[in-house]
């Protein structure tokens, strides 16, 4: 789009072109957004290594475990110790590490305990009884278990007289091998069959060979079930410390280089548990409900996969919901930007049109101001408010520019008539005249009317020079009460048939301006004053110090001032005041408007109790 095809739009299409931009804001806050997303992930990770990095000295002190043919069972972590009665609730979510269709078996550890829970199906439930002099026991269901290794065994039986909390039967062979070894069981009967729970130290199952029998008992045929398997236990001190550093928040696991998991803690609530199969990623991998970190560990005892699991950070877990609300929230400011900008362009496109039509209203067929201008929105206070204001105040200038401009034709037809008349009327009876005398006269009156010509014509020169030459002046501090002093007590001297007063402080008054053109303005506010000053009337001066500003004023005795409609007493040509006769051009107090502008002041004129009084105010002080 060319620069001439862009200007000739209009405000409204111009702000709307503008809107697509705000569209930037959402990407921006993306962009942003993915950075920190990816700042949070990067520093989470490099935490979560150096966590895995203090595992390294309890892995470097692992003994090694003599594998056991056949089948392997591991068992589950859990968050707190086993609580033996009968339930399950407490138990970790996940697959049994045994199971039938008529047996089903977890397997748990909490530091250095391992806890079983084994259910039995069984219709037929018969409880061990006490002999009662009988020399053979009476047939009842029961588990047993069988512990060895090379060197030795141990039996465990698990059999209850009822429902309820019981320590198992152990016997070990060799005699005696384990004497302190005791395995507290709870036995619940529930319709269909039974539950069993029990807990042993790690360090009596870990190598050894585990034969479970399960004898169920009844009137036609008793039945045992064998299982035979090893349970390859979580490290009971790596596992103490890798719960230790997991906390409430994080999932830690410990495989080693052919897949056993050495050390395994619960994983948090809704947060999926780590698997085997997550030791083939490598890094971080980050998903909507957590970061995983694989850290692979060389150790003096072999090389490891440190799995970490944790919920992203505030900033990371956040991010999905952070960046939907973000979208909303820009679709929505957007939406209320864009309905804003609508809104506003229109009232201002109005305003502006408005403006326009106001301004061509007060202007008639020939360009001319046909009324005074007034504009709705000068009232208020905003930029379009200021432009009316600023437009009204140039309209006013304008119309009184005019008028000048009308009325310098007939002031100067008025001032150069009277003496170009004499002049002429002068020459004309000289031609005619032979008295000698009446010649001298005839001549010297023509050279008064030519004074007056050059003498008009210099004041007026003057004063459209005077502008112009108070852009370049320097300005500097004086003692404005000094200067008015001195100009006073000279003209009291010479301008006698007039009565002075001062109002003056005594005291130093410092203003900034030029000193020379505030003696010129003075002068020019005391000719004014003692050209319409009657005959020993009385012309006062003051001095006013505001602290900020200083003002000065000129009060003469005399008759009221009346200055037509619409006309500006300190402008060019103003016209004579109070209808004289023309002898005054209006250029001194254009003058004096001049200087003091010039000296940030403003000048106004006024009528009094006494006569007329003009004065200078905001006369700016160092």
């Amino acid at each position: 789009m060319g620069v001439s095809t862009w200007m000739k739009l209009s405000l409204r299409i111009k702000l709307f072109l503008f809107v697509p931009v705000f569209a930037l804001v959402p990407w921006l806050g993306y962009q942003t957004f993915q950075k920190l997303q990816h700042f949070a992930t990067e520093a989470q990770s490099e935490a979560l290594r150096v966590l895995a990095e203090s595992l390294k000295p309890e892995l470097d002190a692992l003994n090694p475990i003599d594998k056991q043919p056949g089948l392997r069972l591991g068992p589950e972590p859990m968050r707190r110790p086993p609580v033996l009665d009968g339930f399950f609730d407490e138990w970790p979510d996940g697959p049994d590490a045994l199971a039938d269709d008529r047996i089903s078996l977890k397997i748990g550890q909490f530091d250095d305990r391992l806890a079983f829970a084994l259910e039995v199906k069984d219709t037929t439930r018969f409880y061990r009884e006490p002999l009662f002099g009988r020399t053979e026991a009476v047939p009842f269901d029961a588990v047993r278990l069988r512990l060895t290794d090379r060197s030795s065994a141990t039996d465990v039986v698990l059999a209850a007289e009822a429902s309820g909390a019981f320590d198992a039967e152990v016997t070990n062979e060799p005699l005696p091998l384990n004497t302190s070894l005791r395995v507290r069981a709870y036995w619940w009967e529930f319709s269909g069959g039974y539950r069993l729970e029990w807990d042993m130290p790690v360090s009596e199952v870990e190598g050894r060979q585990i034969d479970l029998v399960q004898f169920d008992h009844n009137w036609i045929e008793p039945i045992e079930r064998r299982y035979q398997f090893t349970i390859e236990p979580l490290n009971a001190r790596l596992q103490q410390l890798a719960r230790r550093l997991a906390g409430e928040t994080r999932q830690i696991m410990v495989i080693d280089s052919d897949g056993l998991v050495m050390a395994k803690t619960t994983a948090p609530d809704d947060m999926p548990s780590l698997l085997i199969s997550d030791a083939w990623q490598t890094g971080a991998v980050v998903t909507d409900q957590d970061i995983r970190v694989n850290v692979p560990l060389t150790t003096e005892t072999g090389r490891y996969s440190i799995l970490i699991a944790a919920p992203t950070s505030e900033i990371v877990g956040t991010a999905q919901q952070a960046l939907v609300t973000l979208a909303w929230q820009t679709l929505g400011v957007l939406g209320v930007l864009i309905l804003g900008l609508s809104v506003y362009s229109g009232r201002l496109a109005e305003r502006i049109t408005r403006l326009r039509r106001e301004l061509k209203s007060y202007l008639d067929t020939r360009g001319r101001f046909s009324s005074e201008p007034y504009l709705t929105d000068a009232t208020t206070s905003d930029e379009v408010g200021e432009l009316s204001r600023d437009v009204q105040q140039v309209l006013r200038d304008l119309a009184r520019y005019t008028a000048f401009l009308e009325r310098i034709p007939r002031t100067l037809r008025h001032e150069l008539s009277n003496p170009m008349s004499t002049v002429q009327t002068s020459l004309e009876l000289l031609s005619d005249e032979r008295d000698p005398d009446q010649q001298a006269r005839l001549r010297a009156t023509a050279e008064r009317g030519i004074q007056k010509l050059e003498s008009t014509l210099a004041k007026v020169t003057e004063a459209a020079s005077l502008e112009e030459a108070l852009r370049d002046e320097d300005q500097h501090g004086f003692d404005v009460a000094r200067v008015t002093r001195d100009a006073i007590e000279s003209i009291q001297r010479t301008v006698t048939d007039r009565q002075w007063s001062v109002d003056i402080p005594a005291e130093s008054v410092v203003i900034l301006g030029n000193d020379l053109r505030f003696e010129q303005m003075l002068d020019k506010l005391l000719d004014n004053a003692r050209d319409y000053a009657p005959n020993d009337g009385l012309i006062t001066i003051g001095i006013r110090d505001q602290i900020n500003a200083v003002s000065l004023w000129v009060e003469n005795e005399g008759p009221s001032l009346k200055i037509q409609d619409g006309v500006d007493a300190f402008q060019m040509f103003s016209g004579t005041r109070n209808d004289s006769t023309g002898s005054h051009l209006g250029l001194g107090l254009y003058v004096v408007r001049l200087i003091a502008e010039s000296m940030g002041a403003q000048v106004s004129i006024g009528n009094t109790k006494r006569g007329v009084r003009v004065e200078v105010t905001g006369l700016r002080v160092p």
